[in-house]
Order: C-alpha cells, then sequence, then structure tokens
C-alpha cells in the first residue's frame, strides 16, 4: 500500500490535500539555512571549534561535515520519493527499519527537538538582553525577551507556512550578507599576516583533537534535515525536496568553510589558536569591529538576535510538521492532523508545540539555571546527539530499504549511505566519549541521556500498544513505501 494512500485512509478526510502547496525551493532552503543560523555559528561556534580540535584547519572539518552530510543526502534524497509523507527520520528509519524501530525513531526525534526548542528560546532571550544592554546600557530579565519570542513565534507557526518562510527569507539574507561582508573584507585586506593556505593545510587535521572540532562541526548543520519535514507543503515534493536538501547542505557548507577561513586569516594564524582559546566570545565580534567598522559591527549585533529567533521558528515549524504527519498516520492523537481551514496549517498541531514548550521553558526558567551555559548547552547538547543517532539510523534504514527491493544504484543505494553511516556512527560515538564538553554537568548528563533512552523505548511501546489496540492504523503503516 502507498504511503499517501495509507495518509489518506488514516488522517482526517481534509487535511492532506488541505495543506499549503507554495513551497519552492528557494522558500525550503530559507528555512532550513535559517534554522542552521549561520551568523550564530560564525559568530560564537567557529572559534569554539577551533580552541578545543587545537587546529587552525576549522574549514577542513566543515568540508569533511558538508561531504559526509552530502552523501548522507544521496540516500535520505533518494527515500524521498518513496515515503511521501513529512516524517523525515521516522518515516525513513519505518520504512528500512520496521514500524517498532520506526516509531521509536519518531518519539526520539520528537524528544530532541522539543530539547533543541527549549534551549533556542533561551538563546533568543540572552541575545536580545545582551542587544539592549550594549545599545542602551539598560539590563533587562532575559525571561521577559524569551517570552516575547515566544509568543511571536506560537503565533507565526499558527498561520501559513508561507509568511514564515518569507521572514526567515529576509532573516536568512540579512546575516548571511554581514558574514560575507566580514569575509570579503579580510581577503581585500590581506587579514593580520598575509593571505595564506594555512587553514587548508591537511596535515594540521591530525593536530590536536580534530575529532572533537568535527563533532561540533556536525553540530552546525543540525536542521538540514528538516526539507523532508516540509514536504506535504512543497509544490513539488519529488522534485523540491531533493534540490532543497542538497543546495541546503552545499550552501552551508561552503559559507561555513569560507567564513572560518577568513576568521584564521583575519586574526592571523599563528595567532588564531591563542586567540580563540582565551577570547572565544570575542574574537569574531573583534574581527567585525577592525574590518567592517562600528556600523557594521553594531547591526551584526542586531542580527544575531534575528538569527537564533529565526533559527527557534523554523524548528517550531519542524516539530509542528512531525506531530502532524503522526497525527495523520494515528500513531498520535488524529486532532494534530487538524488543517486549519483559512491558514492551511496544522495550526492545533502548532497549538500543542507552544503548550509543551512553554511549559517546558516556564520549568527551565523556575529552576534559576544559566540561559546559555547550563539550558541551551546541555539541552543542545543532548538534542545534537539524539539527532546524530537518527541520522546514523536513517542512513542504516536506506541501505535496507533498497537491498529488500532489489534497487541496483549502488552508488546511490549502498555505498554513500553506509559510508554516511559508518561516519555518523563515528561522530556518535565521538560525542559519547566526550560527552562532557556537550553537556558538562554529570548530572544534567545522566538525565538527558536516560531521557533519550526513555524516548525510544516509549515509542516501540506505544508501535506494540497500536498493534493490539488499532491494528488496522498499524498495519497501514505497512512499511511507508509508495
Amino acid at each position: 500500500m502507498s504511503t499517501e494512500t495509507s495518509a489518506a485512509a488514516s488522517a482526517p478526510s481534509h487535511s492532506e490535500n488541505a495543506l499549503h502547496r507554495g513551497l519552492g525551493v528557494s522558500s525550503i532552503v530559507a528555512m532550513v539555512a535559517a534554522g542552521a543560523a549561520p551568523l550564530a555559528v560564525v559568530a560564537l561556534t567557529t572559534p569554539i571549534i577551533i580552541a578545543l580540535s587545537g587546529s587552525v584547519a576549522a574549514p577542513l572539518l566543515f568540508i569533511v561535515a558538508g561531504i559526509v552530510l552530502l552523501l548522507f543526502s544521496v540516500g535520505f534524497t533518494s527515500m524521498s520519493r518513496h515515503v511521501r509523507n513529512s516524517g523525515a527520520f521516522y518515516s525513513y528509519i519505518q520504512a528500512g527499519l520496521g514500524r517498532v524501530v520506526g516509531i521509536g525513531a519518531a518519539v526520539l526525534a520528537l524528544v530532541s527537538y522539543f530539547l533543541l526548542q527549549v534551549g533556542l528560546y533561551t538563546y533568543v532571550g540572552v541575545a536580545v538582553t545582551g542587544a539592549i544592554s550594549r545599545f542602551s546600557g539598560v539590563e533587562t530579565p532575559w525571561w521577559l525577551w524569551t517570552l516575547v519570542s515566544f509568543l511571536i513565534i506560537s503565533a507565526l507557526g499558527y498561520r501559513d507556512i508561507e509568511l514564515s518562510s518569507k521572514i526567515l527569507l529576509v532573516a536568512l539574507v540579512a546575516e548571511a550578507g554581514v558574514v560575507l561582508i566580514l569575509d570579503a573584507s579580510i581577503f581585500f585586506r590581506g587579514g593580520a599576516e598575509g593571505l595564506s593556505a594555512a587553514p587548508l593545510n591537511a596535515a594540521d587535521l591530525l593536530a590536536g583533537t580534530p575529532s572533537i572540532g568535527l563533532m561540533f562541526a556536525f553540530f552546525c548543520f543540525i536542521g538540514f534535515e528538516a526539507t523532508a519535514v516540509f514536504r506535504n507543503e512543497a509544490r513539488d515534493p519529488d522534485r523540491t525536496i531533493p534540490r532543497a536538501t542538497y543546495i541546503a547542505v552545499g550552501m552551508i557548507a561552503a559559507l561555513y568553510a569560507v567564513s572560518a577561513f577568513a576568521l584564521v586569516i583575519g586574526v592571523g594564524p599563528s595567532r588564531a589558536l591563542d586567540v580563540a582559546a582565551n577570547d572565544t566570545a570575542n574574537m569574531t565580534p573583534d574581527l567585525f569591529m577592525q574590518y567592517t567598522g562600528v556600523v557594521v559591527h553594531d547591526i551584526t549585533n542586531v542580527l544575531l538576535v534575528t538569527s537564533t529567533f529565526a533559527c527557534a521558528l523554523t524548528f517550531h515549524n519542524v516539530l509542528t510538521r512531525y506531530q502532524y504527519t503522526l497525527g495523520s498516520l494515528k500513531v498520535l492523537s488524529p486532532r494534530l492532523a487538524e488543517v486549519h481551514p483559512r491558514f492551511r496549517a496544522p495550526s492545533f498541531s502548532s497549538i500543542v508545540v507552544t503548550i509543551i514548550t512553554g511549559i517546558l521553558v516556564l520549568a527551565m526558567t523556575i529552576t534559576g539555571l544559566d540561559p546559555i551555559n547550563e539550558i541551551y548547552t546541555w539541552f543542545s547538547g543532548a538534542a545534537t546527539l539524539g539527532l546524530l543517532t537518527l541520522m546514523t539510523l536513517t542512513s542504516i534504514a536506506v541501505v535496507v530499504f533498497f537491498r529488500r527491493h532489489d534497487d541496483r544504484r549502488i552508488t546511490r543505494t549502498v555505498i554513500a549511505p553506509i559510508i554516511a553511516a559508518l561516519a555518523l556512527a563515528t561522530v556518535v560515538i565521538i560525542a559519547l566519549a566526550n560527552i562532557e564538553l556537550l553537556i558538562p554537568d554529570s548530572v544534567a548528563t545522566g538525565i538527558l541521556l536516560t531521557l533519550l533512552v526513555l524516548a525510544f523505548i516509549a515509542g516501540t511501546i506505544l508501535a506494540v500498544r497500536m498493534r493490539r489496540a488499532k491494528p488496522q492504523a498499524y498495519a497501514r503503516l505497512h512499511d511507508q513505501e509508495s
């Protein structure tokens, strides 16, 4: 049975056809790239990668991560033609590895994205507070701006997806623009020590601890997989989703690699390690001031706010579509598949996302935890680990699915996904071995890792209960093949 037939049979009769189908390649790329928060990566994460890897070869780490994710995308996009709903990781894992494992993956994905979303909301609040303080000297509580951004994103998520995509496109163009201005200014002025190929020296990949740098480089790409989540709202999904995925990964990798190269050149290869290690937070802002002037520097401070806001908006929409798909297949409540008659969006699912994230953010605020060093760091670290695990399972599922269907495109359906699976599994192992860098608190580590494991187990239990209580709906899931 095809997935389209399955979804139609199990969802409310109006939901599948009522969704807005106006998203093109550029709109989906904008949402995914905005979710990657490129300005925040260049300003904050890249110096961390340089410091933790102990090497100026950060551009190569981004290139390696981009190549692995492009290999992952080969199998990922091949599956998109056979799995015709917006479940992404969940749907692909189920198609290859079965319904029980698939629904376990679905719950793990939901928990991972919710953790990431809570961390992003706290980050937005801190970013706004910092910007206000820099421009006016007035100190305001971070939770106030977290609440404001939460309300705005909740309102946008309730409405037509095209409104969100237009806002995200503007945010992406603006933040990518200032990053490219910095890069061009550094290259034009020759950097601190002249233009040099030192950041591209492959021998430096063996220096320091490149495995940790690579782990954080992968973290910077989290969210690109959301291209498939917007499948049901794409104009021509069989063409749009593969194109958007390749463009998003390629564009993000190129921007990160070029910008990392520029940062090293801007500071000077001989000083980059020391500056990144001893003045991580100010490395990029200082370069903006030095090479672009105070106006662009101040604009960048504002765009850091819009960058993190855009990221939070993207993942609100991702969570909404994940729930929508699970509701349409009766894995979760069918109400999640209801589509607003005016906005043609899964608005009820958006409300549920709003309620859950609101409760979680409130709970974290009450605890008094530090919004960046604890809430954001811990939650985003755990989410990264969960999503990398799902990507590994997806690559394995691609191989199993196409071997079962005797697909003869060996490169696309075997070689590329196997290489991706091995590379991603290695990154997961690295992340576990260095979990204290992702989640520095040992108690938080235990709680969050247990939560991820329990999420997967809960999903498998949900699948078993669904098989017993709703055998017809369970049968209609049937590997979700077209």
